[in-house]
This record gives structure tokens, C-alpha cells and sequence, in this order.
């Protein structure tokens, strides 16, 4: 419980019965009572005495001390220091969801307890003020007194910390329901499940690692109108959901194809080996090069076979013997390398050289 509801029940218990001390335990009232012919054991004689354990004066009565003054102003501020005490102690304790009636038991029982307290401090002063002869009984006198006080107007205390008890509730504002009630959504028709509106369901998405993400769009459904009642229409059939797709760790791995080994710890990585006919990796940023296809052959026609002509004879060596033209001018003859030496063998494999001076005629005969 806060301390602002403790307080409150406290100064609620104590301001109704410091009025009710104040309106009919004063010095004149008293002295009043006790001056007329009324008898404190008849009638509600003794209700009346329980009242004047709260009494209070300012002067002195006729053969009293100022000792005795003392001695009842001072049980008078013990009680309502006590009261307040025992009030805001049993607060702390209180259950808020019992209410007033907790509120009501407490500064009742508070007042009994402070009464009490207060008369047991009352009889020894009392004792000492006016020279009574035995102390026990001014003791327990004073003490059956505070007590009975207490249950017969502990009430008004109990009043006062229940005031005080609902001044300090909190005022929370009642929670407003959504338009249509019953604990429905704006728009909704009776047993329609949230998320679906007037036969709109909403389609279900596969699993997030199976495509590429997409950002969703924010965007606003118009609030559809709720028709009356009179005016149901029947549910439109739902479509068929999709099959979702299975979870990517559920899906055994498949090495992709056309790749080799990997190198052992240490090695050299092995390039990649492009299998025929597949295309060449491209580099980052690239624009994608068609595959191309492999050329073809061309295929030629068939020829006919070309008759093999015969053989014309290789023409015959020039002689050897014969001399070439003499140099016209002088200089020709000067650069004209010198004959060979005699022992020089002559050049007799000339005719060795015939296959590869020989030509074939392979034209077509006309």
C-alpha cells in the first residue's frame, strides 16, 4: 500500500473522534453533567462515563490540581498518538482488494488498543494527582474504562479511515472497447478469425530462405463496412493454400557438378577445368557473353576422281660441255667466278634430282 493512502487512513481515524472530544468531552460539558441530577449507573449512565475517558480541561475544578490537568490532557494526546500509530502500522498490512471493511476493522480495533494503552497510563497519574488508597484499583479502573470507551465509539474511528481509505483510490478511467464489441476487431463478423475479413484471407508465404527477400510494402486495406445482421452474406471459398516448401537443413546437400576435388592442405590450388560446351566464367561487373557454339565442319562435295594423265618425259639435262656466252664488257669478266679446279668431280647426281623436278599435269583433258 502506498504512503499516501497510509496517511490518509491515519488522519481519517483520528480527525472524527478528536471533533466528538472536542464537542462533548470539554471542561464546561463535563462539569455540566456532573452539577445536574444525572446518575452514571442508570439508563446510559455508564455510556456516558465511557465518553468522558477522552475528556480534556483548562483550568483546574473545584478541589482539583493543576497535576490533575496535566495528567488528563496528556492520556488525551496519548490516545491520538496512538490511534494514528496503530492505524497506519495495520494499513501497511491491509489487503486493498477487501476495501472498506478492512478499512473499518482497523481504526475500530486501533481505537480499542489506544484506549487501553492510554487508561493503563492513566491510573498511576491518577493515583498520584488525587491520593487515592489503592493503586491497582485506579489501575484497572482506568484501564476497563479506556477499553470500554473504545468499543463503544471506536466505530467513528473506523469511520474515518474508511473515508480515508476511498479518498486515496487511485481513479483509473474504465477501458474502452473497440466499435462493435464483444472482443471483436473494427469490421469483423461474428466467427470470423482474425486476419481474415469478409472472406479475404491472407496468403501464406514459404519459407523466407527459399526466395530472395523482398521488402514488404506498408500499405493501408480500406476499413471495410459491417453490414446488419438481417443482411449476412455467406462466406466465399477459401483457395487453396500452397504446399510450403521444406526447411533448407532438411534438404540434403548436393555437391554441384563439374567440379573436382579439392587440393590437399598446403598445395597449390588446381585451376578449374571447363567441361565442352559449358560457359566461361565471367568476371564481377561484366556483361554476360552468350555461350557460343562449336563450328561445325563444312562439308565439301565429292570431287570426281581425275584420270591420271600419263607421264610427260622430264626434259634432259643441258650438256655439260657447253660453254655459257661471254661477258660482253670487260667488268662481267672480272666478276665472273673463276673455273673450277680440275680435280673437281663434276656434278653427275643431276640425274638423281628427277623425281623432284618432275611435275604432274593434273588438269582436266579437254
Amino acid at each position: 500500500m502506498t504512503m499516501r493512502r497510509i496517511l490518509m487512513m491515519a488522519g481519517g481515524a483520528v480527525l472524527p473522534v478528536a471533533v466528538f472530544a472536542l464537542l462533548f468531552d470539554n471542561q464546561w460539558v463535563v462539569d455540566a453533567i456532573r452539577d445536574s441530577d444525572f446518575r452514571y449507573n442508570e439508563g446510559i449512565g455508564p455510556l456516558v462515563s465511557w465518553s468522558h475517558a477522552l475528556a480534556w480541561r483548562f483550568t483546574p475544578g473545584d478541589g482539583s490540581k493543576w497535576t490533575f490537568v496535566l495528567a488528563v490532557d496528556f492520556t488525551t494526546l496519548l490516545f491520538f498518538v496512538l490511534l494514528a500509530a496503530l492505524v497506519a502500522a495495520a494499513a501497511r498490512f491491509l489487503d486493498v482488494n477487501r476495501g472498506p471493511l478492512g478499512a473499518l476493522i482497523v481504526g475500530w480495533w486501533a481505537a480499542i488498543v489506544a484506549a487501553g494503552i492510554a487508561g493503563l497510563v492513566f491510573g498511576p497519574l491518577l493515583y498520584w494527582t488525587l491520593d487515592l488508597r489503592s493503586a491497582s484499583e485506579a489501575i484497572f479502573s482506568s484501564i476497563s474504562q479506556g477499553v470500554s470507551s473504545g468499543f463503544a465509539f471506536g466505530w467513528i474511528a473506523g469511520l474515518g479511515a474508511v473515508g480515508g481509505f476511498l479518498m486515496s483510490r487511485p481513479r483509473t478511467p474504465g477501458v474502452q472497447q473497440p466499435y462493435g464489441g464483444g472482443g471483436q476487431a473494427y469490421g469483423m463478423q461474428p466467427g470470423m478469425q482474425p486476419g481474415t475479413q469478409l472472406g479475404v484471407q491472407q496468403p501464406q508465404q514459404p519459407y523466407g530462405g527459399q526466395q530472395p527477400y523482398v521488402p514488404q510494402q506498408m500499405h493501408q486495406q480500406p476499413m471495410p463496412q459491417q453490414a446488419p445482421p438481417q443482411q449476412m452474406q455467406p462466406q466465399q471459398p477459401m483457395p487453396p493454400q500452397q504446399p510450403m516448401q521444406p526447411h533448407p537443413s532438411a534438404v540434403p546437400y548436393v555437391p554441384p557438378q563439374g567440379q573436382g576435388q579439392q587440393p590437399p592442405w598446403g598445395a597449390a590450388p588446381v585451376p578449374p577445368q571447363q567441361q565442352p560446351g559449358a560457359p566461361a566464367p565471367q568476371q564481377f561487373g561484366a556483361p554476360p557473353v552468350p555461350p557460343q557454339q562449336p563450328a561445325q565442319p563444312i562439308a565439301q562435295p565429292a570431287q570426281p576422281a581425275v584420270p591420271s594423265a600419263p607421264q610427260a618425259p622430264a626434259p634432259e639435262p643441258a650438256a655439260d660441255d657447253e660453254e655459257p656466252p661471254e661477258p660482253e664488257n670487260a667488268a662481267e669478266r672480272d666478276d665472273a667466278p673463276a673455273d673450277p679446279p680440275e680435280d673437281t668431280p663434276e656434278r653427275d647426281d643431276d640425274d638423281l634430282d628427277l623425281a623432284d623436278r618432275t611435275r604432274i599435269d593434273r588438269q582436266r583433258d579437254e
